[in-house]
């Protein structure tokens, strides 16, 4: 395995971990010993990595971005900020991350997922010739993605997504 995939392997295997830990005791009561020993990693690896424990979810969430930026790279065409297609492949591709977003949630670190969305809507979308009011929109837009996509995940995601790009839909018509 080349270094850079074993490197990502552990990083991956020490999110797995504190997922896991996480769900029997709060973030500030998890030690680095216990989150290597259950990552199957030394403790220089973690430290070759992170600084704090708050790092490995801002980490993991850059590299989960950075795959979604470079995903919809991909279409032809990007679409307006609002239309159900970006909406759904949004809400899809962070689907399969739910677990993980439910944790940083529930870990108080859920304005990194904030901040990352609202970042990415404001570098795909925004241009200053579009003026203050397009502005503020985006940002209003991306605070209201992000707290109904952490209502969803958070009540068992109990509709569909395009049931519930079909509510945002409603709201932006």
């Amino acid at each position: 395995m080349s270094t850079k995939n074993s490197n990502f392997f552990s990083r991956d295997c020490m999110v797995q971990a504190l997922i896991q830990l996480l769900k029997t005791k709060s973030l500030s009561n998890i030690t680095i010993t216990e989150l290597t020993e259950r990552a199957g990693v030394s403790r220089m690896t973690y430290y070759r990595n992170y600084h704090s424990l708050d790092e490995i979810f801002s980490s993991y969430l850059k590299d989960l971005v950075e795959s979604y930026r470079q995903d919809v790279a991909t279409w032809p065409d990007k679409g307006n900020y609002n239309d159900s297609r970006n909406m759904l492949h949004c809400y899809e591709y962070f689907n399969h991350y739910k677990e993980f977003i439910a944790c940083l949630v529930q870990t108080g670190l859920g304005h990194l997922l904030l901040q990352a969305l609202d970042s990415y809507i404001l570098d795909t979308y925004y241009t200053e010739d579009k003026g203050q009011d397009f502005y503020y929109t985006l940002r209003a837009f991306s605070g209201s993605l992000y707290n109904i996509y952490v209502t969803w995940i958070l009540e068992d995601s109990k509709e569909s997504a395009e049931e519930i790009v079909s509510i945002i839909c409603k709201i932006y018509s």
